[in-house]
C-alpha cells in the first residue's frame, strides 16, 4: 500500500469514527411513587445498560398532587439533585407554601422542556425526596440527554451449557 493510499484510508477511517462518536438522544424518566413520603438515592444517571455520559438538554417536571384527610398542601415539598457539573441550576425544589398551595385538594406544578438544568452529566450518586403525605397521579421528572454512544454488550457467541 502506498503512502498516499494509506493516508487516504486513515482519513476516511477517522471520519467514520467521528460520525459514530456523536451523541444520541436518550430519555431518563422517574415516575413518582403513589404517595408523597419517599426518598430515593440513585447510583448513577442512566438506564439498564449503565450510566449515561453526555449532556442533559431538556427537563420536564409534572406534579399532580392530592392531599389526603386533613393534610395541608402547604406542607408538601419535593427536591431533586440534578446530576450535572455545570448546569445553571443543579437542584429542583418545590414547596407547596411557595406555590401558594393551601388546604385540601388537588394541586399541579409543571415545568415543560426547560433548559435551566442543562449541563454535563456528572458521575456518581444523586437523590430525590418528597414529603407532605398525599397522593401523586401521573407525576414524573424526565430528562432528555445527548448521550455519548456506549459500547455494545460483548457477545462472545458461546451459549451456556447449564
Amino acid at each position: 500500500m502506498t503512502r498516499a493510499t494509506l493516508a487516504a484510508f486513515l482519513a476516511f477511517a477517522s471520519t467514520l469514527g467521528a460520525a459514530t462518536a456523536r451523541a444520541e438522544p436518550a430519555v431518563w424518566r422517574f415516575d413518582f411513587p403513589d404517595f408523597a413520603t419517599s426518598a430515593y438515592t440513585f447510583g448513577y444517571f442512566g438506564d439498564e445498560e449503565g450510566p449515561f455520559t453526555g449532556r442533559i438538554v431538556s427537563t420536564t417536571l409534572v406534579i399532580h398532587y392530592t392531599t389526603q384527610d386533613a393534610q395541608d398542601a402547604a406542607n408538601f415539598y419535593y427536591t431533586f439533585d440534578v446530576p450535572t457539573l455545570d448546569g445553571t441550576e443543579t437542584h429542583i425544589h418545590v414547596e407547596g407554601a411557595d406555590q401558594g398551595w393551601s388546604g385540601q385538594g388537588t394541586f399541579d406544578y409543571v415545568i415543560e422542556n426547560t433548559d435551566r438544568f442543562n449541563g454535563t452529566i456528572r458521575t456518581g450518586r444523586f437523590a430525590t425526596e418528597m414529603d407532605g403525605g398525599g397522593a401523586f397521579t401521573d407525576s414524573y421528572i424526565e430528562f432528555t440527554v445527548d448521550a455519548e454512544p456506549r459500547d455494545p454488550i460483548f457477545d462472545d457467541g458461546f451459549e451456556s451449557l447449564e
